[in-house]
């Protein structure tokens, strides 16, 4: 459990080894690490990622992401994400429009962050069309405010066809046949 400092020590013992699996050997590449905001409680993750800058700089960036069980206030990150800002880091933030990642709270965020991400999974129930617009909707409020923007959960033909080949969109889901790798 990632709420736990034995928790906390067992994931970045793993992240190291990922790391330098992915980028030793590839200098061109970059990976977002998942940060839980309950993490950032912990000194211990912030000296790894003191280290892990240190050694791989702009290959690495961070994507915080959400979990919709923990609702706060607007401004319960604000400190961390500038720590991460100061510290170098390129920021994202997962599940925009999921629990605390909010309209809201992506707006507080703007002049921390590059890249925002929507995920389909919330919009499993909903019809074609409305998750469309939603979609398109984050979209223009991502270009406006010159974000990277990434649809997470691409999992069906049609919704992949709908925003193929558009250059301002990213998609990841498993409809790619890659898990979540980006594409």
């Amino acid at each position: 459990s990632l709420t736990t400092p034995e928790g906390n020590e067992q994931w970045i013992s793993i992240s190291k080894k990922s790391l330098a699996d992915a980028l030793t050997a590839h200098p061109q590449r970059k990976i977002y690490i998942n940060l839980e905001p309950c993490q950032m409680e912990f000194d211990s993750v912030w000296q790894f990622l003191e280290e892990i800058h240190e050694q791989y700089g702009s290959q690495v960036a961070i994507e915080i992401t959400e979990r919709r069980e923990t609702i706060h206030s607007l401004d319960y990150l604000d400190e961390e994400i500038l720590r991460l800002k100061r510290m170098g880091f390129e920021l994202a933030i997962d599940d925009v429009c999921a629990g605390s990642n909010s309209y809201a709270f992506i707006v507080r965020q703007l002049s921390a962050i590059q890249r925002i991400k929507l995920s389909l999974l919330v919009f499993k129930n909903e019809d074609h069309e409305t998750t469309r617009n939603f979609v398109n909707a984050w979209l223009t409020f991502a270009t406006h405010h010159h974000l990277d923007f990434v649809i997470e959960g691409i999992a069906d033909r049609q919704l992949a066809e709908t925003f193929a080949g558009n250059p301002t969109i990213l998609q990841q889901g498993f409809y790619w046949s890659k898990g979540s790798a980006e594409i």
